[in-house]
């Protein structure tokens, strides 16, 4: 076996992995590492809007078939998508949702635990999921944005190439892809409909969007769920994003959606509509290294090639981070004046 060895700044992961527990001790001492440096509710599905219009030709640079399929890998700008495109789609304008993955993982990892992709196609969303470099489990997003700027770009390409309604795209992610989230929302909402970022809170560059004085962009639909118990992201920093948002905007509590013993969802709003909904819960995975940092309703086996750990919260959960995903975001469109973008 070979001896390998990390060096670990902001997420890198510099040299190929050991194994067994050696290797899930390191990541996540890794993990740990990185993020302190960078920084029952089952209601119905809410019935989306679809626009009849055929779809058009694919006409941008890295998409070129555009044939509707469960999963297609799409190459661009040094990234890889795994994109699930509905048969819905070859008819009417589908929405679109990026569900991006955290440090170690890959897309498949990702829908293994949120199955947006199979939830997308039963509800009229193309879903994509974006692979970091390199290859799971040395996988990591640049803690400073330097990959969002080629994820933007198939974001664009694949609102033309699919012909999406502009309406309804969204941005998700766990982890290092909730830290994304937050950049998206802070550099793109007048492109997206709302977000959902999950365990991880406000990095430095992003706190800065929503200090005194500032919105965060155009204010969005936010759902935000963290881990009372997460081991690797405190949850002081997830109380700290919470109250940023809401003196930001300027948002008060406006009722406990749900709650019970282990976790409670609660919803701020303001009188311009603005609403932002915090889940915060007690769950822990099997992992004591991880513990909090998981997926509630998951049922991830842990066996994706590549992957380390499980990432699943441990059961009973009250809710299914993926569905309450997709809830979210069919019931928080852009308003219709939003039409075309500006």
């Amino acid at each position: 076996m070979l001896v390998r060895s990390y060096r670990t700044h902001m997420g890198r992961l510099d040299a190929p992995a050991p194994s067994g527990r050696a290797a899930v001790v390191a990541v996540v001492a890794v993990v740990a590492f990185s993020i302190a440096n960078a920084c029952g509710h089952s209601a119905p599905f809410p019935k989306a809007a679809n626009t009849e219009e055929p779809l058009r030709t694919a006409t941008a640079a890295c998409i070129k078939d555009v044939t509707p399929t469960e999963s297609r890998v799409y190459s661009c700008g040094g990234l890889t998508f795994d994109v699930s495109i509905p048969a819905a789609c070859a008819h009417e304008r589908c929405g679109l949702i990026f569900d991006v993955h955290g440090l170690t993982m890959n897309g498949r990892i990702e829908d293994n635990n949120t199955h947006l992709a199979a939830l997308g196609r039963e509800h009229g969303y193309i879903v994509v999921n974006p692979n970091a470099t390199p290859a799971a489990p040395k996988s990591r997003w640049d803690h400073q944005g330097a990959d969002d700027a080629a994820i933007f770009v198939f974001m664009q390409e694949a609102i033309d190439a699919f012909h999406v309604d502009e309406r309804r795209v969204h941005f998700t992610g766990f982890s290092q892809g909730g830290d994304m989230t937050w950049r998206f929302l802070c550099a793109h909402s007048d492109v997206l409909a709302s977000v959902a970022p999950a365990a991880f809170g406000l990095s430095k560059q992003t706190r800065l969007c929503f200090a005194e004085g500032q919105r965060g962009g155009t204010p969005r639909p936010i759902l935000y769920m963290h881990g009372r118990r997460d081991a690797l992201v405190n949850f002081s920093i997830a109380k700290d994003a919470r109250d940023a948002v809401v003196a930001s905007q300027g948002l008060s509590v406006s009722g406990v959606v749900s709650s019970d013993k282990d976790y409670r969802r609660t919803r701020y709003s303001n009188d311009s509509g603005q609403v932002f909904e915090f889940i915060e819960h007690r769950y822990i995975s099997e992992s004591k290294m991880l513990r909090g940092h998981c997926f509630p309703g998951s049922t991830d086996s842990g066996e994706e090639e590549g992957q380390w750990l499980p990432l699943g919260c441990k059961p009973p959960n009250a809710f299914n981070w993926g569905e309450e995903v997709m809830r979210f975001f069919m019931a928080h469109p852009q308003p219709p004046e939003a039409d075309s973008r500006t």
